[in-house]
């Protein structure tokens, strides 16, 4: 046994140790490069110079970025976060000012002026400071383990498609196509260090690794055009086939996976498979994760105006599954039925796929979420406690309840209400459109008009910088662990002479930070066709309209724009021939079939 142990450990120790040194080497490489750039800043080269270092110190980051990505999430967001004010934590009053290469990206190609070179100089200051950090990190051997380093390698495969050939990395300088290329670099360096172990199993596997990653790189160097990339090309005959294999080959190899719950499914053969996210892990405890008993509860529960203090409300007066589970009115009702509540009905499809939950992101999984409206003296005034007595007084909910909580002492509790309508909600999967169908390898499920559609959507529409694949909605790939919110400038009404922000706060009135003001949830786009009408207060009606918006520019194009508009104050300058394409590709994200 001994000897076996022997023979074993030192193939995982060396990855370590070689990893290390690799690692160590692109820190020390991507340093050089930014000395270099800020050499230039300092000596007030002219901006094309300075363009150039950009882009080559980006090149180099690329490489690095397979690992600082997975294993240093912190530092990431100071190196290569969006150019806009976040907070970390929400802690609302620590305003954390833009930094990294995106904020460098932002002066260099959209705000030169006379403070630019005091502003790069400060900029290239921080990564220098933050490079320095991950220097000094000690034993990292022993953080670069075998199953990590390669689902960082599988992590940055996703990151090329939701962030990479989208735009989202390199959102006015267009460098992203080359970038792409440069993070299939990064991947086979580090893909070389299991060579061995994967020899040992396989002879050709690696060989065809490599290769199908020169392929992938090969489409990118002849396709530099971002607008014109074809993008679902690049995903169905490089991407689709290169995390399958992947996957095969890391079972092959006994390469474990990361311990711990995580969104991925480590064991699905594709980012578009319907099981590439792990539903329970946007649940609570394994002891309420899903199952077909609490399912069939919460359906009978999610019907029942027992919850309501009036009784005579549901969860379905609102979310009606004829309507992808909203009510087609612009706002919905109060409980007295005559006045109207403040926010659009938002779909229920795919919403346990999330981190957050409501307009404002307030609540973080559906039982809380669940827990606030029963209680919401405008939407149901009901409850939990009431409600327990009640159902326990039914010898059908009684049996039911039973049947779905075996393990409790008393089956019917406040939790378990909420748990089980959360658990019929989490069941609302809607992943099995007809872009599902063909990203699949269904050729006829789509159009010439929606396949350009999608390539718009993912390109020069800039859509999938925020409605992120394959879920099409805020939650943030690679980890799909965090949902995102947007500053939209969204108006009051149609009304354009004058247009009016609306007033609704938003996370603002959860958070209290000011970069909250008007922020909302992205919202899933899937059945998009059938959940109008658009944005937190309905004002839209159709998708033309909502198109119309966001190729002007959001708020800032309505002259409305608040002071935090995340959405890219620029034009998107699309034509209305390539709005229509990317609103008929939006209507191939229709799938209510999961509907109970």
């Amino acid at each position: 046994m001994i000897i076996c142990m022997a023979n074993e450990y030192p193939k995982t120790h060396e990855s370590g140790v070689g990893i290390e040194a690799y690692y160590k080497n692109q820190l020390g490489f991507l340093k050089e490069n930014i000395q270099s750039l800020q050499k230039s800043i300092q000596q007030k080269q002219p901006l094309n110079v300075l363009k150039k270092k950009f882009y080559d110190s980006r090149l180099v980051y690329k490489h690095l970025a397979v690992l600082t990505d997975y294993f240093n999430q912190f530092e990431t967001r100071q190196l290569n976060a969006p150019p806009i004010n976040r907070i970390e934590s929400e802690v609302a009053d620590r305003i954390i000012p833009p930094s990294g290469f995106q904020a460098i990206e932002d002066i260099l190609f959209n705000q030169w002026d006379s403070a630019a070179y005091r502003n790069l100089n400060k900029l290239t200051d921080g990564i220098k400071q933050t490079l320095q950090r991950l220097e000094k990190e000690p034993d990292l051997q022993y953080k670069f383990k075998n199953e990590l380093v390669w689902d960082a390698i599988r992590s940055a495969i996703v990151g090329i498609v939701t962030n990479g050939i989208t735009g989202l990395d390199s959102p006015t300088a267009g460098y992203s196509l080359q970038e792409a290329g440069a993070s299939i670099e990064g991947i086979q360096a580090l893909l070389s260090f299991f060579k061995p172990i994967i020899e040992e199993k396989d002879n050709t596997a690696f060989s065809d690794l490599n290769a199908m990653l020169n392929n992938a790189k090969k489409y990118l160097s002849l396709k530099t055009n971002f607008n014109k990339f074809n993008r679902l090309d690049f995903i169905i005959l490089y991407i689709n086939p290169l995390y399958k294999k992947l996957l095969e080959t890391r079972q092959e190899s006994g390469i474990g996976v990361p311990e711990g719950r995580h969104a991925i499914n480590y064991n699905a053969s594709s980012l578009f498979a319907p099981d590439a996210l792990n539903i329970n892990f946007y649940s609570p405890s394994e002891d309420y994760w899903v199952t077909p008993e609490r399912i069939e509860l919460g359906k009978q529960l999610f019907s029942d105006p027992v919850l309501s203090g009036t009784h005579n409300r549901s969860c379905a007066s609102c979310h009606q599954p004829d309507k992808a589970f909203t009510d087609g009115l612009k706002k919905p009702y109060k409980l007295d039925n005559k006045t109207l509540l403040t926010r659009n009905t938002i779909t229920l499809y795919n919403s346990g796929y999330q981190t957050r939950q409501f307009y404002d992101s307030r609540a973080d999984i559906l039982e809380n979420q669940l827990t606030e409206v029963i209680h919401n003296e405008e939407e149901m005034n009901g409850s939990l406690k009431k409600s327990v007595g009640e159902l326990k007084a039914s010898s059908e909910y009684a049996n039911l309840f039973k049947k779905a909580y075996p393990n409790e002492k008393e089956p019917v509790n406040t939790f378990t209400i909420t748990n089980a309508i959360a658990s019929y909600v989490r069941s609302l999967q809607s992943l099995n459109s007809r872009f599902d169908q063909y990203i699949r390898g269904d050729e006829t499920s789509l159009t010439k008009e929606e396949k350009k559609g999608f390539n718009l959507f993912s390109g020069k529409a800039k859509c999938a910088t925020c409605h992120f694949i394959p879920l099409f909605n805020g939650v943030v790939p690679p980890f799909y662990s965090e949902t995102e919110s947007e500053v939209l400038g969204v108006p009051k009404s149609k009304n354009k002479n004058p247009a009016v922000l609306d007033d609704d706060l938003g996370k603002f009135l959860f958070t209290s930070s000011v970069i909250h003001k008007y922020s909302f949830k992205t919202p899933s786009l899937r059945n998009i066709e059938l959940t109008g009408p658009y944005m937190h207060n309905g004002v839209y009606e159709s998708l033309e309209e909502v198109m119309d918006f966001y190729n002007n520019g959001g708020g800032k194009g309505l002259g409305i724009a608040p002071e935090n508009q995340t959405l890219p104050f620029v034009k998107l300058n699309l034509t209305k021939k390539e709005r229509k394409s990317i609103i008929s590709f939006l209507k191939t994200l229709t799938d209510t079939s999961v509907v109970h």
